[in-house]
């Protein structure tokens, strides 16, 4: 999710992965023909009244995810991580016919996602060493990504807006790619069917190429440490604190990315959001949604997860997160979840 402004930090690990040889895209993609979105919907599931929900809450939730996505998306933190959790929502997506998107977040939300998210024995157990570089810490996220691999969900991501990591801490970032071509092994001797992944803010991949245009190659090598266990290329995108309106938004606003990414690459957009209150409002978010399929025409994208389904109150959260929902905390639909329901209506 988006969060404040965090550091410039890039230089060295560019001049790393240059000398690690990663493969870097061109700073010119390929122009392919305008094509309809084919992809699927997905949704996380918020039920009303969160953080002070009901079971009743939760099942409606469902229920309605239902309506408008054929994906249900959890993502975790690592700390709060309770695998029983875990277990029961895949159960409910399900028997509610929605294939469930995991995620697991090892860097912290409210503090910029520059700092660690250990559990509490884990990082009992790692004293003062709290790096990705400890064994005990590197040990304790491979059995956590090896027991969601037991849910045998059909995608995994093992990191969220994994950059921010990059733009501030570079030698973390390093210890944390390698760690996860470790846990993407581990997962896949459970699992071989589950794609893994991380996901990786739009935003500012694109502000850095704006602020370094000459330096777009290198901008490439934050995704391309990751191969090739990249099964999938996620992104998270919130354009509002930085675009007026989606009227503003350029045409080639996503299809920017094969400057990163490769055509062949599948592309998973594991949050999508525009907020109703702070830097949006009700006509801008429902204006987004509609433009998605024009913004996404050219771009190999298989899932398009809308951020929440009911808006939130949470206090580590800004008016913009809480209220990226399509529908109000008390169950009030907003005008852009009958879009979002036509998106999803247009792709079955």
């Amino acid at each position: 999710m988006m969060l404040s402004k965090p550091k410039f930090h890039f230089l060295l690990l560019l001049i790393f992965l240059i000398a690690t040889g990663a493969c870097a895209q061109s700073t010119e993609p390929r122009r392919i023909e305008n094509s309809p979105v084919r992809a699927d919907t997905a949704i996380a599931i918020t039920p009303r009244n969160f953080p002070s929900h009901t079971a009743a809450d939760v099942e409606h939730a469902f229920k309605v995810a239902a309506e408008i996505s054929s994906h249900a998306v959890f993502i975790y933190q690592w700390h709060e991580l309770n695998i029983d959790v875990v277990r029961l929502m895949v159960a409910k997506s399900k028997k509610s016919g929605l294939k469930p998107i995991l995620g697991l977040s090892p860097t912290t939300l409210d503090q910029g996602r520059k700092e660690l998210d250990l559990p509490p024995d884990v990082r009992r157990k790692a004293g003062l060493s709290v790096s990705f570089a400890n064994p005990i810490i590197r040990k304790a996220f491979i059995k956590t990504a090896r027991a969601l691999a037991r849910l045998r969900p059909p995608y995994l991501c093992l990191a969220t807006e994994i950059n921010f990591l990059a733009m501030q801490r570079l030698n973390e970032y390093l210890h944390f790619a390698s760690l996860y071509q470790e846990a993407y092994r581990a997962v896949k001797q459970l699992s071989p069917q589950t794609k893994v992944f991380v996901s990786f803010q739009w935003e500012w991949m694109r502000i850095l190429d704006a602020r370094e245009p000459h330096k777009i190659k290198e901008h490439s090598k934050v995704i391309d440490i990751f191969r090739p266990r990249l099964d999938v290329v996620g992104f998270t995108t919130y354009p509002s604190p930085f675009h007026a309106s989606p009227e503003k938004l350029p045409h080639d606003y996503y299809f920017w990315m094969y400057r990163h990414i490769n055509h062949s690459d599948e592309v998973l957009l594991m949050e999508v959001g525009w907020p109703t209150g702070g830097s949006g409002n009700n006509i801008e978010q429902q204006a987004f949604i509609q433009r998605l399929p024009e913004l996404l025409s050219r771009v190999n994208v298989s899932v398009i997860a809308w951020a929440l389904l009911h808006d939130v109150g949470m206090a580590e959260f800004d008016a913009n997160l809480n209220t990226v929902g399509l529908i109000t905390r008390n169950g009030d639909k907003k005008p852009g979840y009958t879009n979002f329901k036509a998106l999803h209506d247009a792709t079955r």
